[in-house]
């Protein structure tokens, strides 16, 4: 699902630096991968002589990667850490002050601040739970967060004595806006009431909230939040829409007339679309899409300080690229280009900083997993700031990376991310993995991605592996047809557009058809199950996140709403469709496995539960092949401690050498 975009195994310690008569580029190993520096949240200073970001290091005692706070100079020298903190900082919450004088950032679960030449950090909230999404007015007086609502005294009391009976579903606490007056410390509720506030946006002047509000903070609810306006200090609050879609990051022109966000429909409201971009005005009215046919899909999108134009993230399939988009004349401009991708939230990987009129993003390409550049509103040309990855291609051997095209069975044009073995030799054949995203609306492009250690590519080209990272029917980015085909029928074109992508890269004198291997996870694990149901030609696959029964999954998972377009209906409303629920079910037809795999679990995975990991699990081991099934402890459905994702990185590979290669593994071992 969306949500999985989410996903941040962002592992980061120094990177080994090249020097004269270091060693010749070598593999990446999984330490490697799970020592890697990786920057993230980009904020460039007022006067724009600064980027601040957040850089990690793996803490192997604590099982996670640890955030510092590191500052660079527009233009050279060498980049300077501020923070140096034993559990780190919250890598999504640092801010410039609009003087540009004080750096605001999170720090032991509040909100501190700090001199911008660096110094004593002093605390600026207290608050009874940690604040999230900080902003600065304009003014600098104020800073506004979004906290959850605190325990009572009364459920305080029930913990204590283990009187812990819940009602399922209804364990939520709301989350609301706060301000804190920067002087004082003084805190301020804006919102309160039984909603929760998902996102909000302060308008340029400091006078107007525009936010997405739904009846609680869980996902559950995303189809039932609406946008709202208001007045900064919480009065006039008004409702601007009234449905049954999502609306994402809503945000007020510079002047406070006119209103866009996001919203993954169609021209008129129709569910399941690639999100496209509206406008509505802000007194009120009836949003409308600014391109109702627009061919790829919108990211995000904030106003330019002109009030006349509008930048936005475009995923474009294979790559995203920034737009410049004229909302009188409903044009648009592309001001991007390259092999390369701009990070999903909430890695915070793009902000427009007002006064230079710049904007400050991430951009991850195959050499350079992830560098922060500058670019003009105006148009011009980018220049990159920070220069983490300067050494990595000298001292690792980096896998190519291609566009793969081929033609599914009806025709239809599909494309993925071929990656070559580490020695790529033309005309000489290579065990192929098959790596399946989720979503299944997601898509791959190049660079390294935010689940680097989750897929590990490198490791698998520097072990000759030939990766295929297919865009399969129903991935974001190319067009209205290409993202409903699944729409009343889930496995339509999916499949089979893995089949006929493997079918092209055998002609193609690539894969060894003797030696091929399926992987995903959440809707690429669901593929992983649906696939090994038709065929036995893949010799090891393994399957994270997977759904066994459609059925029983519909009640299980924290999102139905998206869910409900597949199979033109819910299970238990009257003339269900529950026929077409269990024909595309991969347990329906599991007594036809024949493939060796393993199944990956997080334990308290509210998107795809234990149970339909489970089932395909016992469905295989009754059957007699071949199968393990992993669940990991405190794991959602992202994975995010080092030990579980070297132990997954591990097993597979063990798997893959022993069923594909017939050859043993030795597992690479953490600290």
């Amino acid at each position: 699902m969306k949500g999985f975009r989410a996903l941040l195994v962002l592992a980061a310690a120094v990177l080994t630096t090249s020097s004269p008569g270091a060693q010749s580029p070598r593999p990446m190993s999984l330490m490697d991968l799970a020592n890697l520096q990786r920057p993230l949240d980009p904020e460039l200073s007022p006067d724009g002589r600064f980027v601040l970001y957040s850089m990690s290091r793996p803490d192997w005692k604590l099982g996670r990667p640890v955030w510092q706070l590191w500052r660079q100079e527009v233009g050279g020298g060498a980049p300077v850490q501020l923070t140096f903190t034993d559990n780190g900082i919250n890598p999504t919450a640092t801010r410039w002050s609009p003087d540009g004088k004080t750096i605001l950032f999170g720090r032991d679960g509040q909100l501190v601040t700090m001199p911008a030449a660096g110094g004593e950090a002093k605390p600026l909230t207290r608050h009874a739970t940690p604040p999230s999404a900080p902003s600065w007015a304009p003014d600098g007086s104020t800073v506004y967060f979004i906290a959850t609502d605190p325990a009572t005294s009364e459920e305080r009391e029930r913990d204590r004595l283990r009187d812990d009976l819940y009602s399922y579903g209804d364990d939520f606490r709301q989350r609301h806006l706060w301000k804190v007056t920067v002087a004082t410390g003084g805190e301020q509720a804006i919102t309160s009431g039984d909603f929760s506030v998902v996102s909000y946006q302060l308008s340029a002047d400091g006078r107007r909230v525009a936010m997405s509000r739904g009846p609680s903070p869980n996902q559950s609810d995303g189809d039932r939040t609406e946008v709202w306006t208001m007045d900064a200090n919480g009065g006039n609050a008004r409702a601007l829409t009234s449905n049954t879609i999502e609306e994402l990051d809503p945000e007020l022109s510079p002047d406070n007339s006119q209103l866009i966000f996001i919203a993954g429909v169609g021209p008129h409201f129709e569910p399941y679309y690639n999100q496209n971009l509206f406008i509505m005005p802000a007194s009120g009215g009836t949003p409308t899409a600014l391109f109702p046919e627009f061919p790829y899909e919108f990211d995000r999108a904030t106003w330019a300080p002109d009030g006349r134009s509008i930048l936005a993230v475009v995923n474009m399939g294979l790559h995203n690229e920034i737009f410049r988009i004229d909302v009188a004349g409903r044009t648009y401009k592309q001001l991007t280009d390259g092999q390369h991708q701009i990070p999903p939230a909430p890695a915070a990987a793009w902000t427009l900083e007002p006064h230079t009129q710049k904007l400050i993003y991430l951009l991850d390409e195959p050499i350079r997993y992830g560098e922060a550049w500058t670019l003009p509103v105006a148009g011009g040309p980018a220049t990159r700031v920070t220069r983490v990855y300067d050494t990595l291609a000298q001292t690792y051997e980096l896998p190519r990376q291609e566009r793969f095209e081929w033609k599914g069975v009806d025709g239809v044009t599909v494309e993925g991310l071929l990656i070559l073995p580490i020695g790529y030799q033309s005309g000489q054949r290579y065990p192929l993995i098959v790596q399946m995203h989720g979503g299944p609306m997601e898509s791959d492009k190049f660079g390294g991605g935010v689940g680097l250690l989750m897929n590990y590519f490198p490791v698998l080209a520097g072990k000759g592996y030939a990766v295929l990272r297919p865009n399969y029917r129903g991935s974001a980015g190319y067009g209205t047809a290409f993202y409903r085909d699944p729409v009343g029928h889930y496995f339509n074109h999916m499949q089979t557009d893995i089949l006929t992508g493997v079918d092209a890269l055998i002609a193609r004198g690539i894969a060894d058809p003797d030696r091929l291997i399926l992987m995903g996870w959440s809707a690429g694990g669901h593929l992983v199950n649906k696939l090994i149901t038709m065929t036995d030609r893949f010799k090891a696959a393994s399957a994270g996140a997977s759904a066994a029964n459609f059925i029983s999954l519909y009640a299980q998972t924290d999102v139905r709403y998206l869910r409900t377009p597949w199979f033109g209906g819910t299970p238990w409303q009257a003339d269900a469709p529950i026929d077409l629920y269990w024909n595309h079910s991969p347990l329906k037809d599991v007594a036809k496995v024949k493939t060796p795999t393993l199944f990956f679990v997080g334990e308290n995975d509210p998107r795809i539960p234990l149970p339909q990991s489970i089932e395909m699990w016992r469905a295989l081991k009754t059957n007699g092949v071949p199968t393990r099934l992993y669940v990991a402890p405190r794991e959602g459905h992202g994975w995010g401690e080092l030990r579980h994702l070297v132990a997954k990185a591990n097993a597979e590979l063990e798997w893959f050498e022993k069923y594909a290669r017939g050859r043993p593994y030795t597992p690479e071992k953490t600290p």
